[in-house]
C-alpha cells in the first residue's frame, strides 16, 4: 500500500512538471505562426482539450453501458466522473476557441457550425446532470441517466466531426488552415453574379480591370462581427497565372486572393488563403503539441480517478447510513 501511494505521488509530481513544461514551451519555445503571430500558440491548449473531451464522453458512455449490463454502482460513478471531467474539458475547448476566434476573425462568437455544435453538446450533457439531480430514487436515476448517456454519446461524433463539415465556415476554414489543402473559391462577375460568400464572409465584385501585366479586382467585403465595409484590391499576374497581392480580410489574418480571371467576360475566381505554412510544420511546435495531448490526457485521467474515488466513497457512506437507520 505504501509503495502504491508513493507511486501515485510520483505520478502526480511528474504530471505537474510535464504540464508546467508545456506552458513554458507554449510561450518560449514555439515560434510565432506566420501571419497569426502569438495567437497560433493557443493550438497547444485548444486542440488537446477538444480531443480529450471525446475521450472523456466515450469513457462515460462505456461505463453507462456496463452499468446497464451489470448494475454495479461503481460503473455509474465512473460514468458520472468521466462526464463531469469531459464537460470541464469541453468548456475549456469552447472558451479557448472563442478567444482564438476573436483574435483571428474579429468576433468571439458567430454561431459558426463548429461553435454551435459544441454548444449543443454542452447543453446535452448539462441535461444529463439535470436528469440525475431531478430523480430521487437511486436505482431509477442510475438506470435512466445511463440510457440517456448512451444517447448523448451517439450524438457526440455527429456534433464534433460531421455537423461542422456540412457547411463552409470562415471560423474554421480547414481548406485554408490545413497544410497542403485548397479551397474551392467562388467565381464572381461584374455583369452577372456579383455577390458570393466564402463561409460567412460576403463578397461583392465591384470591378475588374487590367493594369499592365496584372489584373486588379475591386472587392467589397463584409466580415462577421464587423460593422464597417472594406474595399479590397487583390491582384493577379497574367503572365504567370498566379495570385499577386493578397490583402487581409478586415479584422482577420486570412488573405483574399484572385486565383483566376476572365477579363473578356469580367469574371474573377476569389478565394481565402492562410497567411503562412501549417501550424505543425515546425518541429518544436509539433513536439510541443504532441506533448500537450499526452499531458492533457494524463490530467484527465488524474481528475477522473479523483472524482470517481470521491463518488465511490460517497456511495459507501450513503449505504452505511442506510444500514444504521434500519431497525435492529
Amino acid at each position: 500500500m505504501g509503495a502504491g501511494l508513493r507511486l501515485a505521488q510520483t505520478a502526480k509530481l511528474l504530471l505537474g512538471v510535464w504540464m508546467a513544461g508545456i506552458v513554458v514551451a507554449m510561450f518560449l519555445v514555439i515560434p510565432p505562426y506566420v501571419g497569426l503571430g502569438d495567437a497560433g500558440r493557443i493550438i497547444v491548449m485548444h486542440v488537446p482539450t477538444a480531443w480529450v473531451t471525446t475521450v472523456a464522453f466515450a469513457l462515460s458512455a462505456f461505463y453507462s453501458a456496463r452499468y446497464l449490463w451489470k448494475r454495479r454502482a461503481a460503473d455509474d460513478s465512473g460514468a458520472v466522473a468521466a462526464a463531469e471531467v469531459g464537460f470541464l474539458f469541453c468548456a475549456l475547448a469552447t472558451i479557448t476557441g472563442a478567444l482564438f476566434a476573436n483574435i483571428v476573425w474579429g468576433t468571439f462568437w458567430n454561431w459558426d457550425p463548429r461553435e454551435t455544435s459544441i454548444l449543443v453538446l454542452l447543453l446535452i450533457y448539462a441535461a444529463y446532470f439535470a436528469l440525475r439531480s431531478a430523480l430521487d430514487d437511486v436505482e431509477r436515476r442510475r438506470r435512466l441517466s445511463a440510457a440517456y448517456n448512451l444517447f448523448a454519446a451517439v450524438t457526440m461524433p455527429f456534433l464534433l466531426f460531421v455537423a461542422p463539415r456540412l457547411a463552409d465556415s470562415t471560423l474554421h476554414p480547414n481548406c485554408a488552415f490545413i497544410q497542403g489543402s485548397t479551397c474551392d473559391g467562388v467565381w464572381l462577375e461584374t455583369k452577372g453574379v456579383r455577390i458570393g460568400q466564402l463561409g460567412d464572409v460576403v463578397l461583392a465584385l465591384q470591378g475588374l480591370e487590367q493594369r499592365g501585366d496584372v489584373a486588379v479586382a475591386y472587392v467589397e467585403v463584409r466580415t462577421p462581427g464587423l460593422q464597417n465595409v472594406a474595399l479590397l484590391e487583390p491582384t493577379f499576374e497574367l503572365a504567370s497565372g498566379k495570385p499577386a497581392d493578397r490583402p487581409e480580410f478586415p479584422g482577420q489574418q486570412f488573405l483574399l486572393a484572385v486565383e483566376a480571371v476572365d477579363l473578356a467576360n469580367g469574371r474573377a475566381l476569389l478565394n481565402i488563403e492562410a497567411p503562412g505554412t501549417g501550424l505543425l510544420s515546425n518541429s518544436r511546435t509539433f513536439w510541443t503539441f504532441m506533448a500537450a495531448n499526452l499531458g492533457f490526457l494524463g490530467l484527465f485521467i488524474w481528475l477522473y480517478r479523483l472524482r470517481a474515488d470521491v463518488l465511490v466513497l460517497q456511495e459507501r457512506l450513503a449505504r452505511r447510513e442506510v444500514v444504521h437507520e434500519l431497525p435492529a
